[in-house]
């Protein structure tokens, strides 16, 4: 890494140190550094994912740990291994634990989670809960790496489709301010390779969306009846709707207030806004009234439907009673964007 120097319109060296040799160790100083700022240091490596937890096991049968487990935004389970230095066999350690990772259930990920913890990740997906770890990739994190292993991660993504991306990490520091940098580069695939590898379907970087060609088919996967007949229906009507999101839309004097998303086995609603005891009000005429909380700071609402008698209850309240409502509150409309994506 060069530092610029406007004064004299030059560069100067920093110092590049090894991470043991500033006593940077694996598992408590570069693992704690990641998982206490985990969105800087994956946007870092060109990464967008949702940190798990730290430490944890694959399975019972064995007394390794993943060093960091993470979830993109398609559901795909990451398993990140952390090196200082090199090692042989740093591959093939993660693959053992994407290995185990694969016979998890949805509910094994949700489990590790707090309750808030839950809202956020189900808000961060862009698919149902259910198709979470449908797949598995890896990231390994590393100062250098030997030649035997990124020729197996060419051959493993090559002819099997298995995604591994290696990322080469070094310290620089400034002996001037006494700053020290983690300096972060992707060594596998390269950029050239990774979109190539895209333009071949061998790679699933998470940019691929989930595509109906139609509601048909769309609803074709939901297994609860109530709600697949419900969209239909509203479909049927030419309620508004966005189809690659699975999305139905409400509005009050013209405003979006709701917006419905089809999942597998249940309906997830976001209210845009906030009215006068709208708690009280979802939770006496819902199944489920403990999935009503309050959501982006109290801004908005989230609840979800499950029964017949819920969208039933859901048609009139967002067609007919709440359409002279109040409203007491507005979120802004980058939050109804941001839910309709994430939902």
């Amino acid at each position: 890494m060069l530092k610029i120097n406007r004064d004299n319109q030059s560069f100067s060296l920093l110092n590049t140190p090894t991470l043991a040799d500033v006593s940077i160790t694996e598992r408590y100083d570069l693992q704690e550094f990641i998982s206490n700022s985990p969105d800087a240091f994956f946007k870092e490596i060109g990464q967008e994912l949702f940190l798990v937890g730290k430490e944890l096991e694959p399975s019972k049968t064995v007394q390794d740990r993943i060093d960091l487990l993470a979830v993109d935004k398609e559901g795909t389970c990451v398993v990140v291994e952390l090196k200082r230095g090199n090692h042989k066999l740093h591959m093939l350690q993660a693959v053992s634990y994407a290995g185990m990772i694969s016979q998890w259930e949805p509910d094994d990920f949700l489990q590790l989670l707090d309750d808030d913890q839950q809202e956020a990740l189900i808000d961060f997906l862009e698919v149902d809960r259910e198709d979470i770890n449908r797949q598995q990739r890896i990231i390994l994190i590393a100062e250098a790496y030997d030649y035997a292993l990124l020729i197996g991660a060419e051959w493993l993504s090559e002819q099997y489709g298995v995604d591994i991306t290696c990322c080469r990490i070094s310290v620089a520091t400034d002996s001037a301010t006494n700053s020290e940098y983690l300096v972060c580069s992707n060594v596998f695939p390269a950029p050239e390779l990774a979109k190539e590898a895209v333009s071949r379907g061998l790679r699933r970087t998470g940019t691929d969306k989930v595509k109906w060609p139609d509601w048909e088919a769309a609803l074709s996967v939901v297994t609860n009846s109530a709600l697949a007949a419900y969209f239909k229906q509203e479909v049927a009507t030419s309620r508004e709707s966005y189809l690659r999101r699975r999305t139905l839309r409400y509005r009050v004097a013209g405003k979006r207030r709701w917006g419905m998303h089809a999942r597998n086995n249940n309906a997830y609603v976001w209210q845009l806004g906030r009215f006068d005891a709208d708690i009280e009000f979802w939770q006496h005429g819902l199944s489920k009234p403990e999935d009503v909380k309050p959501v982006k700071k109290g801004k908005c609402l989230r609840l979800y439907l499950y029964t017949e008698d819920d969208f039933q209850f859901f048609h009139n309240a967002a067609t007919e009673k709440l359409q002279a409502s109040e409203w007491l509150s507005d979120a802004p409309e980058e939050d109804w964007e941001e839910a309709e994506t994430e939902s």
